[in-house]
């Protein structure tokens, strides 16, 4: 708690050990097992992050290495932590320091690891239950206030649908995490994700979808921006979120089902207002009197139901998305653990300093929400 405040983190990031693979993937996958590092390092320090799967090499990240992906204070911002390597007491003394009371943890080299063309839909699965597997023990010794997100990987929904059922029902998680790109040339509101999404919705879990730039798969930004470090991140996090918006929202997954709860990370939050008005106009303006075809609701009635929006905690879109939408569905989120995360320590400090949102909506927005949002209670 915090001058009275209790505060969830939505969404915080681990830094997965490089022996992950050899310990937890099952040992009939050992020939296409991936390699990776990833972490801080020197005076600077300076973030890398440097992933192999089965040969293909994920674009990019020599530079992040290379030109120094680092920023100034980050080395104060990190320092204790990367002194205990991001492991688990690292999370308890990040929590006893800042006075958040829960962490919801997603991936680092989980948002790319999967996103291989060619990987075949066993070996991707194989991957992402040795993730989880380590994820368990991970958040089980960081104790109560770290919470898992199990990934999924979504070249078999059916697959999928299983590991989602045993991430919630047997490791203790919280959430189930997709990177939406595509993997299959099929889109998200296509029914063939839909054992995924009505598993998710039985199971009363939401779906967080984080992207992740840099995969070596087909990805937003990829075709404009093959070699430019900052804009195909900035491009693919947003536009990413914005594109699988479109399709849970207009493309009638939330219309088919009603209970599945979705939050939309790291990508800011002003863009949600305009992109649930344009799905409602259309190319022109047009379609606001006609509605758009298979769906019984207006846009924002969707979201307003079901979805949440991560927002920095500084974020100006904030009072954009309560003053259309209502403060119903924003959350805030760290992402501490990368580069752009060092802000945690003043995290709260930032939504409280928020102009013109009221204490009852910061109070929201801090606990009430996520704690809907996830299912935390306590």
């Amino acid at each position: 708690m915090y001058q009275g405040h209790r505060y969830i983190d939505s969404d915080a990031h681990i830094l997965e050990p490089s022996n992950l693979w050899e310990r937890y993937l099952d040992p009939k996958y050992k020939e296409f097992m991936p390699r990776h590092e990833v972490g801080y390092e020197g005076d600077g320090p300076s973030f890398f992050l440097e992933i192999d799967v089965c040969g293909n090499r994920m674009p990019n990240f020599g530079p992040a290495r290379e030109m120094g992906a680092s920023l100034p204070g980050l080395k104060e911002a990190y320092a204790d932590f990367m002194e205990r390597g991001f492991e688990p007491d690292a999370y308890r003394l990040l929590l006893d320091r800042t006075g958040i009371d829960h962490m919801v943890v997603y991936p680092t080299v989980g948002l790319y690891v999967t996103g291989v063309k060619g990987l075949s839909a066993e070996v991707a699965a194989a991957y992402r239950r040795a993730y989880n597997d380590w994820l368990y023990d991970f958040c089980s010794t960081a104790g109560p206030g770290v919470i898992g997100a199990g990934a999924v990987d979504l070249r078999d929904p059916e697959e999928a649908a299983r590991e989602a059922r045993r991430c919630i029902r047997e490791l203790g998680f919280k959430a189930i995490t997709i990177n939406p790109e595509p993997v299959n040339d099929i889109p998200l509101h296509d029914p063939f994700y839909d054992p995924l999404w009505s598993q998710c919705q039985a199971l009363g879990v939401p779906i967080g979808v984080h992207v992740g730039a840099g995969t070596a798969n087909r990805q937003i930004g990829l075709e404009y921006f093959p070699d430019w470090w900052i804009g195909r991140p900035i491009a693919a996090f947003s536009m990413g979120c914005m594109l699988a918006c479109l399709s849970f929202v207009a493309g009638g997954v939330l219309e088919r089902h009603p209970e599945l709860r979705v939050v939309f990370l790291e990508s800011g939050a002003g863009w949600v207002p305009f992109w649930l008005d344009r799905m409602a106009a259309g190319i022109a303006g047009h379609a606001r009197k006609v509605g758009l075809p298979g769906l019984s609701m207006h846009p924002k009635e969707y979201f307003n139901r079901q979805c949440f929006i991560s927002a920095d905690p500084d974020d100006p879109g904030i009072e954009e998305v309560e003053r259309q939408l209502g403060a119903e569905s924003i959350v805030t989120a760290t992402d501490f653990g990368h580069v752009e995360g060092m802000g945690y320590i003043h995290a709260l400090d930032d939504i409280l300093a928020l102009p013109r949102i009221s204490d009852e909506t910061k109070r929201q927005i801090m606990w009430d929400n996520p704690a809907r949002l996830y299912g935390i209670s306590d």
